[in-house]
This record gives C-alpha cells, structure tokens and sequence, in this order.
C-alpha cells in the first residue's frame, strides 16, 4: 500500500486508519463476550480455563494497543494538518506517515493471528 502524498490524502488515510481501529475494538469486545460465554459453560476445564485467561489477557492487551494506535493516529493527524512536526514517541514511533502505516501493518497481522486463534478454540467445543 502507497502512501498518499497530498494533505488531504493523507488526511483521509489518517480516517481510514482511525476507522480500522474502531472495527478491531469492536471485533476484540465480540470476541471478549464470546468468550464469556465459553468461560461460564459446563465445558470449561482446568485446560479451557487456561485458555480461557490467556485470551482474556491478549484481549485486553489487544484493547490497550488499539487505543494507543487510535491515540497516536488522532495526535499526527492533528499536528500535520497544522504543519506542525509530529510527535514522537520513544516507544511508539509516529514521527512519519512511514512508520504509521508499518505500525497499522503489524497491528491488522497481530489481530488478525489473534482472531485465527481465537476461533479456533472457540470452534474446538
């Protein structure tokens, strides 16, 4: 995927994105209340609840990284439609278009491998 060039492009990325972001939250809490239902039926084990806590872990992690992303999205838009130099993280880079769109790559794989295994163990029952 190119990025655009022109503000106003980079502008309607910036929506785009921000609006990928708010599909993965709303994919981790249907997740996060499927599993919920998993966790109070008579099938979960010891071996289930295992799994069961490690979901919920990637879940909320998950959560806190699409806010993060969403955050740092809404902060670069903002001070490159003004013309201002973006503000960088240490830990997070949003110093450039670049590096957004990487980070939004790994982002959508890391969701994507959770959502692959999170429906298989849910298609395991």
């Amino acid at each position: 995927m190119e990025v655009p060039a022109q503000s106003t492009d980079i502008q309607a990325q910036f929506s785009t994105w921000k609006e990928e972001v708010d599909n993965v939250r709303s994919s981790l809490r249907t997740m996060r209340g499927k599993l919920q239902e998993i966790a109070t039926s008579p099938q979960a084990n010891n071996e289930r609840s295992m799994a069961i806590e490690h979901f919920q872990n990637q879940f909320i992690r998950q959560l806190e990284v699409a806010d993060e992303m969403y955050h740092d999205l809404k902060q670069s838009a903002k001070h490159m439609g003004y013309g201002n130099p973006a503000i960088v993280h240490h830990d997070r880079p949003v110093d450039d278009i670049n590096s957004l769109q990487d980070r939004m790559q790994v982002f959508h794989k890391l969701h994507n491998e959770l959502a692959g295994e999170f429906h298989r163990f849910e298609s395991y029952d």
